[in-house]
């Protein structure tokens, strides 16, 4: 897994569009076809989870300026949330979800570790409260370098909600 998409020129456009909302650009893809371009938008936000009409309003700005980028080429254009066990395309996507609990497969060991994102630094990982496979020990601090990073995603498990009704 490697830490690339803050070097792409339409991510960091993007971002610089939807940060006066309060949004996040998670993950942009491009891809052309025979006379179009389709873009697929992937955003979040720290204080809550993001819905339809953060999703919509996001469409609102971006359209335009994809216009503008594209010269007016036939553009589509989707934009959604990350879901509940995305996968992770980019280091840079566990500093989004720090505090979320995820699933990385540490290829030191050849097993799954789930645990809640507390460290996502510059050299490694750190997910607190964490399991190896089926394992029933749960350990505090589990560091995994981030070379040793072969898939990541979030993670969903009920014990997690809050304020259940």
């Amino acid at each position: 897994m490697e830490n690339k998409i803050g070097q792409n020129k339409l991510f960091i456009e993007l971002t610089a569009l939807l940060k006066p909302i309060g949004l996040v650009v998670v993950d942009v893809r491009r891809g052309v076809q025979r006379d179009g371009v389709n873009i697929v938008v992937t955003i979040t936000n720290k204080g809550h989870t993001v819905g339809v009409d953060e999703c919509s309003k996001a469409h609102r700005l971006i359209l335009p300026r994809l216009s503008i980028l594209e010269d007016n080429r036939d553009i589509s254009l989707e934009v959604s949330t990350p879901g509940l066990q995305r996968n992770f395309r980019d280091l840079y996507e566990f500093t989004l979800f720090e505090g979320s609990r995820c699933r990385v497969l540490d290829n030191r060991i050849s097993e799954w570790v789930e645990g809640i994102i507390e460290g996502a630094g510059s050299a490694e990982v750190t997910p607190t409260n964490a399991r190896i496979g089926d394992k029933k020990e749960v350990m505090e601090n589990y560091k995994i370098p981030h070379s040793a990073i072969q898939k990541a995603k979030l993670a969903y498990a009920w014990e997690d909600m809050n304020n259940v009704q």
